[in-house]
């Protein structure tokens, strides 16, 4: 079992804006809890971003074209979490991603990710063009 979840179980990772055109860049939000008996030293997420050519939410057996990913891109800054008390949420982690083109795309985070303890899931959002 996981040490560190996503806060909101219903929407872990959302986006800043409901509608994403193709000439805008945009934030991907979550927050970790920590639900170990355990205090976390400061520990870093992962954001990968995949383009789904077959549309979302995609399949697990196809390789997707990763459009970013926090482990060569943005700034490592954006992805490290301060140590986390145990039963505690961390603070909204809201690093910013694209423009990308239109089409679908995976928004994947792995919480505590260079620790191995956390939590992974992802969310599926639509890119349109902009009028």
């Amino acid at each position: 079992m996981a040490d560190v979840v996503f806060a909101n179980s219903e929407n872990p990772i959302t986006p800043s804006i409901s509608i994403i055109h193709d000439d805008e860049s945009f934030r991907v939000e979550w927050v970790a809890f920590n639900v170990s008996a355990q205090d976390l030293p400061s520990f870093v997420d992962r954001l990968l971003v995949e383009r789904i050519p077959e549309g979302c939410p995609g399949s697990d057996d196809v390789e997707h074209e990763a459009v970013f990913d926090s482990d060569v891109d943005g700034d490592p800054a954006d992805f490290t979490e301060p140590d986390l008390l145990a039963g505690e949420a961390g603070p909204l982690m809201q690093p910013q991603v694209g423009p990308f083109p239109v089409g679908d795309y995976r928004l994947t985070v792995t919480l505590a990710n260079d620790l191995g303890v956390g939590h992974t899931t992802f969310h599926c959002v639509p890119v349109v063009a902009a009028v």
